[in-house]
């Protein structure tokens, strides 16, 4: 089946849901109540995109280009806060729910530790243990010696004449 196939029937089925969960609240609490829910969660949500706007205005491109998904209180520019801000913004319990989870910095970190880093994982099958024999110290050009001075070491020329 076609990706956009896949798209279109994923958006559908999220409609189909939140339209489901909106009239179970909505039974369950009244309409009113489910109404001013998703009018607080949206102002919610734009009060974090607003927050977040201040500080990625000019970010964003650079987030996006060194994978930076993490919350604004790390290293990171705060993707995964942008991402549950758009959530809580969009009319549905269902998004409402994922948007706060993401508000939260101990599930950011989570899923942070689960993203991928565009560098492969090390296999435990191909690992190579050598003993001292087998292998030898060189000299490292960028390492500080003893004296705290950097120690150059030329680099090896060919015997070439």
């Amino acid at each position: 089946m076609p990706v956009g196939k896949l798209i279109l029937f994923g958006i559908l089925g999220l409609v189909v849901a939140e339209a489901t969960v909106f009239l179970t609240v909505a039974w369950m609490f009244g309409s009113f109540a489910a109404v001013a829910g998703l009018i607080a969660t949206s102002l919610l949500g734009m009060l974090v995109l607003a927050q977040m706007g201040r500080r990625l205005a000019g970010r964003l491109v650079d987030i996006l280009s060194q994978r930076d998904f993490g919350a604004p209180g790390t290293r990171s520019g705060g993707f995964l806060t942008t991402l549950g801000g758009l959530l809580l913004v969009l009319p549905g319990f269902i998004t409402d729910c994922v948007g706060l989870l993401l508000l939260i910095p101990a599930v950011q970190r989570r899923l942070i530790a689960r993203a991928p880093t565009g560098r492969p994982r090390p296999d435990a099958s191909r690992v190579l243990d050598l003993d001292r024999s087998q292998w030898r110290d060189l000299p490292d050009r960028h390492i500080a010696d003893g004296a705290g001075e950097r120690r150059r070491v030329p680099p090896r020329r060919s015997r070439r004449r």
